[in-house]
């Protein structure tokens, strides 16, 4: 899955004006592109960005790529999180967790919490929400059907981001260098693994054995044995890590961190860095096409989504679409990709003509408006 990290912001419209080209030059550019091109298959589902600047869930047609509507909530949600059945928010400063149906497109249900939510993931088998609070630290889990808080665990950390699989919780301790283990099972702390440098994204790996945690300040990702806490490698990096994406058989995981131009392939399973390769200009936001073997990567400085073959190493496309890019979600039928920025516009672009090698010009399929200020998004499938 894809890991959410800390909420990002991205620069206003005014950032495109610096390459010379506006949000009507690109869409103008996209219409003519699509007149001499057979028409493209649409995705039916829809897209759901957690709006700081509307103070609420901004909801996107995807078969019209057009925004519907926007869903208020009574706090600024700062992180969604998809599930088959529902989308849930976090609201930080309000304490809420609040449960979104795809179908009535309405607040249908919130979970309340005595701190304030730092983190917050869905467990694989998205029957739960993990749920991380401060003061007091606490881990709350919460069952994604009712939207009911079933286990409250104390933490012996402030922590700063989770992760999960169907039986363990990783929570990185916000104070120091703490990696805290806590059993879902037995509902309670297993361990604390002291890591040497203080923690930045993590995530299991995907067979759910092992631990990966970035150290932005080491210039290192720890690999700590899931079951026991032990520290089982500490792989150097010339940048910091700040941001994971995974492969399909989660056998590889991307790294990127800004200020550095080069990504580091990580290999999981042999618990090694593979290789470190220049990904464009400090890449940052990242993205997995897994059918395509395709990793993309967001390049703010100037303006572009970076494609490079995952199998080659090597690049197979490169789209301007203006701005500062942050996120990128690839649609699940792979067809498109969503490339946000911080004024709320999304530009969209059709995978299948960007790698079409006889086309130079690379342009977007279209562009539209959501939510200003988006903090994270999720894109749910829904029936044609």
């Amino acid at each position: 899955m894809e890991h959410l990290s800390a909420p990002r912001t991205w620069p206003a419209d005014a950032q495109m004006l610096r390459f010379g080209l506006t949000r009507r030059t690109l869409l103008t550019a996209a219409l003519l592109a699509g007149c001499s091109r057979k028409l493209a298959p649409r995705f039916s589902g829809r897209l759901f960005t957690a709006s700081a600047g509307a103070r609420g869930i901004a909801v996107a047609d995807l078969s019209e790529f057009r925004h519907m509507l926007t869903i208020p909530l009574d706090h600024v949600p700062s992180q969604v999180i998809g599930t088959p059945t529902a989308v849930f928010a976090t609201c930080p400063d309000g304490r809420t967790l609040v449960k979104i149906d795809v179908d009535k497109l309405t607040v249908s249900a919130k979970a309340l919490f005595n701190g304030r939510i730092v983190s917050a993931t869905a467990t694989p088998d998205a029957r739960r929400i993990v749920v991380a609070i401060d003061q007091p630290p606490m881990l709350c889990v919460v069952d994604v059907e009712h939207a009911r808080i079933d286990q409250r665990i104390p933490l012996p950390v402030t922590p700063a981001a989770v992760d999960a699989t169907d039986t363990m919780v990783a929570v990185v301790s916000a104070d120091g260098d703490g990696l805290t283990r806590v059993s879902l099972a037995q509902g309670r702390v297993v361990g604390t693994t002291a890591t040497g440098s203080k923690g930045g994204p993590v995530m299991f790996r995907k067979d759910g054995n092992a631990l990966l945690l970035g150290q932005p300040a080491a210039k290192a990702i720890v690999t700590v044995d899931a079951a026991s806490g032990t520290v089982v490698t500490r792989l150097s990096l010339p940048f910091p890590p700040m941001w994971f994406a995974v492969n399909a058989d989660g056998g590889q995981v991307f790294v990127s961190g800004s200020p550095d131009d080069a990504i580091a392939i990580v290999n999981t399973y042999q618990m090694e860095v593979d290789q470190t390769i220049i990904g464009g200009r400090t890449p940052r936001g990242m993205a997995v096409a897994p059918n395509r073997n395709l990793l993309l990567l967001a390049n703010p400085p100037s303006g572009d989504v970076t494609v490079l073959d995952i199998e080659t190493r090597k690049l197979a496309a490169s789209v301007h679409v203006g701005g500062e890019p942050g996120q990128i979600l690839v649609t699940p039928d792979e067809e498109y990709a969503l490339v946000f920025n911080d004024s709320g516009d999304v530009a969209v672009f059709r995978m299948q003509t960007v790698l079409d090698k006889k086309n130079k010009t690379k342009p977007l399929f279209t562009m539209f408006s959501t939510g200003a200020a988006p903090q994270s998004a999720v894109i749910v499938p829904v029936p044609a």
